[in-house]
């Protein structure tokens, strides 16, 4: 299939229900700059969309950007972190299995490590030996799932990221959240309403616990939690911390940074930006700073 570039689209000001449902279900959003569109297939044969951003000739490494659960690449906080990311490296971004345009169906990160391993070898054949992946909630449980299974890459950042699998889960958002995948109905609601595709329990392959998989990846380790995470407490950051076999980094982010996409805003993924151009750079991931270099590139 030949790439195609994709219209620009503006975020709204406010998001309602509506607007929610739209972004879901992927009728706004998208990317400003420019991109081209692609499709890739996993080794075990579900295809997927992706979007490639170029970004800076010279740039040292690139990204594979993994959205979190009920989104989709094109979803706007997801599609701008990706277009102000491609300002300093170039940018891959995916639907990952059961969304977007990707066939498949969800397992919450964990069959997701053939998408991020798909994507990983799409960027080595385009060129880019060097790799940061960055996930974001599901995101970044498929991330570190696959590099717990040897897919290379040089750095990675997980925002709002789980320690543990728990089972049963606790009351709150993340119980809803298991009633519904025990739930043959609610799937097909979900399927029918938001056009997310849900695996049942039966398609997981009970995969160790994130804090055990981090303890044999090396690679340096980028973790950014908010104090107010519906789902994950900010205390899952420091376990990961304190199990990974290599150099890691948390930022604790304040109240009102909340869970995955909530908290990309402009200013942190200008932050992030840099923090990933740095990693690439020098091996190296900065502390939590809202201040960003004098005569550092513009994100």
């Amino acid at each position: 299939m030949a790439p195609s570039v994709q219209p620009i689209l503006r975020r709204p000001s406010s998001r309602g229900p509506l607007r929610r449902f739209a972004e879901t279900r992927g009728l706004v959003g998208g990317h400003h700059g420019p991109h081209i569109v692609t499709r890739l297939e996993t080794h075990d044969g579900v295809g997927l969309g992706a979007s490639y951003l170029p970004g800076p000739a010279a740039a040292p490494a690139a990204v594979l950007l993994l959205h979190g659960f009920g989104a989709n690449r094109r979803k706007p906080a997801y599609a701008a972190l990706a277009d102000r990311l491609a300002r300093v490296l170039p940018v891959l971004t995916l639907d990952l299995r059961g969304h977007g345009s990707s066939g498949g169906a969800s397992t919450f990160g964990d069959r997701e490590e053939a998408d991020v391993r798909a994507g990983a070898g799409w960027l080595r054949a385009f060129g880019h030996e060097r790799l940061v992946v960055i996930g974001s909630s599901m995101g970044a449980t498929a991330a570190i799932h696959a590099l717990w299974r040897g897919v290379p890459a040089m750095a990675l950042v997980a925002i709002s990221a789980p320690a543990r699998f728990l089972d049963p889960a606790p009351v709150g958002p993340l119980q809803r959240l298991e009633t519904l995948w025990h739930s043959d109905l609610q799937r097909g609601l979900l399927r029918a309403g938001l056009g997310v595709r849900l695996a049942g329990p039966g398609a997981w392959r009970s995969p160790p616990d994130p804090e055990h998989m981090v303890s044999t990846i090396t690679q340096p380790l980028l973790l950014i939690h908010g104090e107010d995470d519906a789902y994950f407490p900010i205390g899952d950051a420091q376990r990961l911390a304190g199990n990974h076999a290599g150099s890691s980094t948390v930022w604790k982010e304040p109240a009102g940074f909340g869970h995955a996409e909530d908290g990309l805003t402009p200013a942190f993924a200008a932050r992030l930006g840099h923090a990933v151009l740095e990693v690439a750079r020098t091996g190296r991931y900065p502390p939590a700073s809202t201040d960003i270099a004098p005569g550092s590139p513009s994100v």
